[in-house]
């Protein structure tokens, strides 16, 4: 049976490269992948993680080998609902390279001052075929996609301001509609709007809020559903008046339907590593 949730650790490289690594057996890694490409190397960690894990499988599988994902694979794994579209999922499947490799230099796992290599960690790894020749995240990016994955195109972590800016742009041309759903009475779901603080500091803290009335397309009363953390003129549950130009973002559920709608920027901060999905 498949691990309901294969735990995937993630780190930071210091030039904004993203590398994870399996916690259970079998030991596996996803080698360090573009700035924007968090999510989706998190998304195949756990795909592999929890096929290798199958309790069908009684032994780690001989190195280097091919296996190939389909969409069963997809199904079969409970910590991927909602990550990929069944209807992109390459219909014969995606076949993926296994290989055993060391951890990157200077990362946690590789033994710097080992002689020998066998003293090295070493993790199956998923690598491009032989024949590739446009790189390794060119190569995570064409196989997520290709598993339905919806991967954002290869960018370095200097790249988050300018795709979170967008994320709010297209956030807020959905203000009209998002409004007049709200008016509605959004059919049992819930809609909270994200919007930023100033903070004592200087900077800005994202809060989600409620909106309570929103009877002008361009001011609304919400109530505060978040604790700021660096914000002492704010406090929960207090009423704010704001203006349509200060949301950056929104969400809409419900504690039964769960996250129906989850806006823009949380995708964003998954790609970027900012937050897990």
């Amino acid at each position: 049976m498949f691990f309901d949730e294969p735990m995937i650790l993630h780190s930071t490289r210091g030039d904004g490269r993203h590398w994870l690594t399996s916690v259970d057996l079998p030991p596996l890694q996803i080698l360090p992948a573009e700035g924007n490409q968090c999510r989706v190397a998190h998304s195949l960690a756990l795909l592999l993680s929890a096929k290798l894990s199958d309790e069908e499988a009684q032994e780690a599988p001989d190195l280097p080998c091919e296996l190939t994902l389909t969409r069963k694979d997809l199904e079969h794994a409970p910590a991927l609902k909602d990550r990929f579209r069944p209807d992109r999922v390459r219909e014969e499947g995606v076949r993926i390279r296994l290989e055993l490799w060391p951890a990157p230099e200077g990362e946690e796992g590789d033994a710097e001052d080992a002689g020998d290599k066998a003293d090295q960690a070493m993790f199956i790894t998923p690598v491009p075929p032989p024949e590739w020749t446009a790189g390794y995240d060119q190569w995570l990016y064409e196989t997520t996609a290709a598993l339905g994955m919806e991967p954002p195109p290869p960018q370095p972590a200097s790249g988050y301001e300018a795709a979170f800016s967008a994320a709010v742009a297209r956030a807020r041309e959905r203000l009209p509609e998002l409004r007049a759903r709200f008016l509605a009475g959004m059919d049992g779901l819930n809609l909270g709007l994200k919007t930023g603080l100033k903070t004592d500091s200087g900077g800005i803290e994202y809060v989600w809020v409620r909106p309570a009335a929103w009877p002008e397309p361009d001011t609304l009363t919400c109530i505060l559903e978040s604790e700021p953390d660096d914000c002492a003129a704010y406090r929960l549950g207090q009423q704010l008046t704001l203006r349509t130009a200060d949301i950056a973002d929104y969400g809409i559920g419900s504690a039964d339907a769960g996250l129906v709608d989850p806006g823009y920027t949380q995708r964003i901060a998954e790609d970027y590593g900012l937050v897990l999905p």
